[in-house]
C-alpha cells in the first residue's frame, strides 16, 4: 500500500513557519505599541497635572516668573505629546500591516490544510476501494475454486 503523499506538503509547511514568525513580531509589535501607549498616558496625566497645580496656584496668587515658567513648561510638554501621539499612530499602523500580513498568512495555512485533508480523504477512499477489490477478487477465487472441487473439476 502506497504512502500518503501530500503535493503542496512544503508550501505547507513553509507558510506555518512564516505564520509563527508574523506571530512572534505581532506580538512584539503589541508590546511596543502598549509601551508607547502608557508612555503618552503618562505624559496626558501629567499635563492634567499641571493644569490643576496652575489653578491652585494662580488662586492663591503667583508671581510672573512662575507663569512663565509654567507656560514654558505647558508648551514643552505639548511638543512632547504630539510627537508621542505620532510614535503612537506609527505604532499602530505597523500593528495594523503585520495583523494584515498574519491574517492572509493564516488563510493560507487554512486553505492547504483543508486541501491536505480532503486529498488524504480520497486517498483513504482509494486505499478502501482496493483494498475492497482485493478481498472481492480473492473471495471469487476461493468460491472458484471450491466450486470447481466440487463439480469434479481441477
Amino acid at each position: 500500500m502506497a504512502k500518503f503523499k501530500f503535493s503542496l506538503d512544503i508550501l505547507l509547511k513553509v507558510n506555518k513557519l512564516k505564520k509563527r514568525q508574523v506571530e512572534a513580531e505581532y506580538a512584539k509589535a503589541q508590546k511596543e505599541l502598549d509601551k508607547q501607549l502608557s508612555i503618552l498616558s503618562g505624559l496626558l496625566d501629567e499635563y492634567q497635572e499641571l493644569t490643576a497645580n496652575m489653578g491652585h496656584l494662580a488662586a492663591k496668587g503667583t508671581t510672573v516668573n512662575d507663569i512663565r515658567l509654567y507656560s514654558s513648561y505647558f508648551h514643552m510638554l505639548q511638543r512632547r505629546i504630539k510627537y508621542q501621539e505620532q510614535v503612537v499612530a506609527q505604532a499602530t499602523k505597523y500593528l495594523d500591516d503585520i495583523k494584515a500580513r498574519l491574517t492572509g498568512l493564516i488563510r493560507e495555512v487554512n486553505v492547504l490544510s483543508e486541501m491536505k485533508e480532503r486529498q488524504y480523504y480520497a486517498y483513504r477512499v482509494e486505499m478502501e476501494r482496493r483494498h475492497q477489490k482485493v478481498v472481492d477478487e480473492y473471495a471469487g477465487y476461493k468460491i472458484y475454486r471450491q466450486g470447481g472441487l466440487l463439480n469434479g473439476g481441477i
